[in-house]
């Protein structure tokens, strides 16, 4: 639970300091992914999660909420950081008709499964309900299309943050924004190929961990362009991560 609290806190920080950049016009797409994470850490916590919940019926659909959630912030982030890093190759593939086709695909299955579940009363995580095959169906579908953009990502900024033409702290943006989408990709091969794998301490460090790794690059990188402000310079970080 340590860790759930810590992803919420470091997300809704980072969220509400980018929040009068935002305002102001500055990357709006990146300051709603924070706020949207945070949303989604929120709702990972019992208190938020049941508080919530209550108000839209107490069947659980502030568990498909937060799915939903995640999908526009993987996207949001899939877009912002293919654009920031020059990842044409993962662009392509998260904003044209295959990442389209996977984001509609994921959403309308988790759909599908979340009501042919029978989920009579609130359950942080659905964890009472484990033992509903649509419930586990459900969960698994729920990783595909952020597995999917994060494993777009990864090549491409992996290989930026091994550039040494490039910036030191922009570098460390880049390979910092991979490790946490990395362990996105590898917590769904986990899940979905493990047969019997029972959740435990890898669950929720792969989870929550990545989402920290993430927030902590995406506030590097922000700080890159605040720099780049200051000291101005024809560039890839000025052109893009400047961009709304």
């Amino acid at each position: 639970m340590t860790l759930q609290w810590a992803a919420f806190g470091i997300t809704a920080l980072f969220g509400l300091l980018r929040l009068p950049g935002a305002i102001r016009g500055e990357n709006r797409g990146i300051c709603a992914a924070l706020i949207l994470m945070s949303f989604a850490m929120a709702l990972s916590i019992p208190f938020f999660y049941l508080s919530v919940d209550s108000l839209l019926g107490g069947v659980n659909v502030a568990n498909l909420l937060l799915r939903y959630s995640l999908f526009a912030v993987f996207l949001l982030l899939g877009a912002k950081t293919g654009a920031a890093f020059n990842a044409q190759g993962a662009q392509r593939l998260i904003r044209g008709p295959v990442g389209l086709a996977v984001l509609t695909g994921s959403s309308v299955l988790v759909a599908v499964l979340f009501f042919l579940s029978d989920l009579p009363e609130s359950s942080t995580g659905l964890e009472a309900y484990r033992g509903q095959t649509t419930v586990l169906a459900y969960s698994d579908a729920g990783r595909l299309y952020t597995a999917y953009i994060a494993g777009c990502l990864v090549p491409s900024l992996t290989a930026f943050s091994m550039d040494s033409q490039r910036r030191g702290d922009i570098r460390l943006s880049a390979g910092l924004i991979a490790l946490g989408m990395a362990s996105v990709v590898v917590h769904t091969l986990l899940s979905l190929t493990v047969w019997g794998l029972e959740r435990g301490l890898w669950d929720i460090l792969l989870n929550y961990a990545a989402v920290i790794v993430v927030a902590l690059g995406l506030a590097l990188l922000w700080n890159s362009q605040r720099i780049a402000k200051r000291h101005p310079q024809p560039g890839l970080l000025a052109r893009a991560y400047g961009s709304r």
